[in-house]
């Protein structure tokens, strides 16, 4: 297992990170705390340190379970990361949602802190966000600053007041909206740690043509029966080329991101210890130059035709 630093920040992470929002057992189904527990140690086990939460996950249920778990494994072996939502933006609503997490957590220190999403400058400025973003940083309660779904635009408004040193976007095989904002990140010694690399099982191989789906992925744009049928071909170039070296279309997808220009390290999640090791399989090798281009073109054919969607998590579309 590799590590990297987050942009200009002295954060270092694994270059696979474990994605824990399904283990707050809400948008993708309920889960058992004792497989999600089960996921970390094996996570960590296999070299991976870095663990990504939210206080929205579960309404908190997924830092307490990561808490759980640094507390078992040890804090100081850990790099945690958590991100702070819409409703607690203004100063005073963000120092105390800091410090619920980090009571959650089990901890006096988290190493990124996100802005989980942008909001409007009429309801709170991003002076202030990122004001007290920076506050929180110097106080020593956070390490690095991180902006989450934010535009290309919004992050470039965002430094006029303070530190980013990691943005998380969506992005994987079957979502680029954000390759501007890649490389801009690039260029300026941002970390960028995506998430939905696997765009929530599509890329995995699991997924059958003309699938239905109840839970939360029924609102999702690429499931929508438009894309869903199309997505699933761009899986099947991918397991294609995966098989060659022995690897699934989930590890595929992984290693694809490990070798794009501008990413420092994909979030992956897994819900039990089973799926933390086989996302590791991701890890240690490399297509060729060949192999990672024809890849990538099925991605493109697919993404550029889809339409400017605001979100991966429903249908509507930017004007």
């Amino acid at each position: 297992m590799n590590y990297k630093t987050l942009g200009k920040s002295d954060v270092q992470v694994s270059e696979l990170i474990l994605g824990c929002w399904a283990m707050g057992g809400d948008y993708f189904g309920q889960t058992e705390d004792k497989n999600s527990l089960e996921a970390i140690h094996a996570s960590f086990e296999l070299g991976v340190n870095t663990l990504d939460t939210a206080e929205i996950y579960g309404d908190g249920r997924s830092e307490l379970v990561v808490g759980q778990a640094a507390k078992e494994i040890g804090r100081d072996k850990l790099c945690i990361i958590s991100k702070v939502f819409k409703p607690s933006m203004k100063h005073d609503l963000m120092i105390q949602a800091c410090e619920n997490s980090m009571k959650r957590l089990g901890t006096d220190y988290l190493d990124v802190y996100f802005l989980h999403y942008p909001v409007p400058n009429e309801e709170v400025s991003i002076e202030e966000r990122m004001s007290t973003m920076m506050e929180l940083k110097r106080s020593g309660k956070i390490r690095a600053i991180g902006l989450s779904n934010f535009s290309l635009d919004e992050m470039k408004e965002a430094m006029k007041y303070g530190d980013v040193d990691v943005i998380q976007p969506c992005y994987s095989l079957l979502w680029r909206y954000d390759d501007p904002l890649l490389q801009f990140s690039l260029e300026n010694q941002i970390g960028v740690i995506p998430y939905s690399t696997l765009a929530q099982g599509l890329l995995t191989g699991k997924y059958q043509k003309d699938a239905v789906f109840t839970d939360g992925r029924a609102r999702a744009a690429l499931f929508q029966p438009e894309n869903y049928n199309r997505c699933l071909e761009v899986t099947e170039v991918l397991a294609q080329v995966s098989a060659k070296y022995q690897r699934t279309p989930a590890q595929g997808a992984i290693r694809w991101l490990l070798q794009t220009p501008g990413i420092t390290a994909p979030i992956v999640g897994a819900k039990n210890a089973k799926q933390a090791q086989e996302n590791i399989l991701a890890s240690g090798w490399e297509f060729s130059p060949e192999d990672y281009r024809t890849i990538d073109e099925a991605s493109r054919r697919f993404t550029d035709s889809l339409p400017n969607y605001t979100l991966f998590f429903n249908t509507e579309i930017a004007p």
